[in-house]
């Protein structure tokens, strides 16, 4: 139903009474074996992705800055950081405590720094970085267990996808905002409040805050800007302020997805409101993607389709490269081709589907390393020759499959062959996963370029696949010592 047709039953309805009844119940409902091993893989991602991205922080003296002020900005005035006992929770920047708000902020936007957290591709957002991030932070202020901790994440998954679902990804898009930091913010929210003991309507309170606060433009695709990092961190503080204003018995806004001025009408010129109904059916965890590569998801079933071929292909024999993508994928890496074809910098990068062509036809690969070698090479005539040989667009055969599929066809001309593939599944998709061995490669392949070595993270990955058995408080001090100063390079 269009938005037009559901004015009179909009301004009754509204989907938060629901959203904060399943958080709520999230302490106390039973996960399967399923769900449980996918939120510890989701978890060591988020953990491997954020400490990995300080690896690109320092390789770029302005965002390493940023990267200081978000860690600077966490820590109470006057108080010495460097012991246990001072701040709330800690700050996987630098391994200095602060607030939970601050740690919220300064650990979703390290997460979502290199582009390479999970996906949800139907509500077309990233869900870890936001949610775990808020989760954590209030976690370990709160001292609550480890289960306490998954369950949160998994009421947090839940609520960002359905709301993604709801406001219409290609809609919201068309709007120019980023799903993640406008839904994520619901998810980040959600999650808070199960760690920090709110019952529903306080849940619901904290909804209504941050009906008011949700937020996050696509500008940065006009210059590679960093706002997009920043958006997760940005969600997951706003889900601390907004819990706390609910526990403190803050009055909020009624309706703050429904509503004459709700939500969904105002980011939405299509809205789903049905898919309210279905939250948590299936839980969101075994829906969403875990990245092999740190770059736009939509870009990912091509990067497999050129993987396919990268070793029978000459690229000084490349006469034209064809790529097919759902159609927001063409609006994210393809468009303005022009711009596309001449990234700048990383975030160009990531967002450049002739880039990622070029990468894996010249390296053989678009994993973290390759990302960042190929930075200093952007001038090379072999890039430049395969980008501007590149055309991104979309096809009848991809779009019919979207948004249940993101798929993509990629046909390589040569002077003397054609090399077409098509890819329904990328890899990191629930039909087609890394699983626990999968993921722990990343996890150790991403630290390793951040410069730690795979011993000093084995405790990581220990507590995370043992997290269930203790207190969050244990995961906490097995990350404390990659993060000291003797584990630094």
């Amino acid at each position: 139903m269009t938005l037009s047709s559901q004015d009179e039953a909009m301004t009754s309805w509204d989907g938060a009474t629901r959203l904060a009844r399943h958080a709520a119940a999230a302490r106390e409902r039973d996960r399967s074996e399923e769900v449980r091993s996918n939120l510890q893989r989701h978890l060591l991602d988020f953990l491997g992705v954020a400490l990995g991205a300080r690896v690109h922080a320092r390789s770029t003296p302005a965002f390493e800055a940023a990267i200081e002020t978000l860690a600077g900005s966490g820590s109470p005035a006057g108080v010495n950081t460097s012991g246990r006992d001072n701040g709330e929770a800690t700050l996987l920047t630098d391994g200095s405590r602060g607030t939970a708000e601050h740690a919220a902020l300064a650990n979703g936007a390290l997460a979502h720094s290199l582009d390479f957290d999970d996906t949800h591709r139907e509500s077309s957002l990233h869900p870890g970085a936001p949610v775990i991030a808020a989760a954590l932070a209030i976690a370990e202020r709160e001292e609550v267990t480890s289960d306490t901790l998954l369950a949160a994440i998994s009421a947090g998954y839940d609520v960002s996808c359905t709301v993604g679902r709801a406001v219409n990804p290609d809609s919201h898009y068309d709007r120019g905002f980023h799903l993640t930091a406008t839904c994520g913010t619901f998810g980040a929210t959600a999650a808070a409040g199960v760690v920090a003991g709110l019952d529903s309507a306080e849940i619901e309170t904290a909804f209504g805050v941050n009906a008011s606060q949700a937020a996050g433009s696509l500008g940065f695709l006009e210059n590679g800007a960093w706002n997009k990092r920043l958006h997760p961190g940005l969600a997951a503080r706003r889900a601390v302020l907004a819990t706390a204003l609910a526990e403190s018995g803050f009055r909020a806004g009624a309706r703050p997805f429904g509503g004459s001025h709700g939500f969904l009408r105002g980011y939405s010129d299509d809205p789903n409101p049905e898919a309210f109904d279905h939250v948590g059916e299936p839980p969101a965890v075994l829906e969403t993607a875990i990245k092999p590569y740190p770059c736009c998801r939509y870009v990912h079933p091509a990067i497999d389709a050129l993987s396919h071929v990268a070793s029978d292909v000459d690229p000084g024999d490349v006469e034209s490269i064809t790529i097919s993508l759902p159609t927001p994928g063409v609006t994210l890496t393809g468009e303005p081709t022009e711009r596309k074809r001449r990234p700048e910098n990383f975030v160009d990068c990531q967002f450049s589907a002739p880039f990622c062509a070029a990468l894996v036809l010249t390296a053989g690969t678009a994993g973290l390393p390759a990302f960042l070698d190929a930075q200093d090479d952007l001038d090379d005539p072999r890039f430049r020759d395969l980008m501007d040989a590149t055309d991104v667009g979309t096809s009848a055969e991809v779009a019919g499959r979207f948004p249940e599929q993101w798929a993509a066809r990629v046909v390589v001309e040569t002077g003397g062959r054609t090399y077409d593939r098509f890819v329904e599944t990328a890899r990191g998709e629930p039909e087609n996963p890394l699983g626990w061995a999968g993921v722990t490669e990343k996890f150790e392949r991403t630290v390793t370029a951040a410069g730690l070595s795979t011993s000093d993270c084995e405790g990581i990955v220990d507590a995370v696949r043992d997290v269930e058995a203790g207190e969050v408080a244990g995961l906490v001090g097995a990350i404390e010592p990659v993060l000291a100063p003797t584990a630094r390079t």
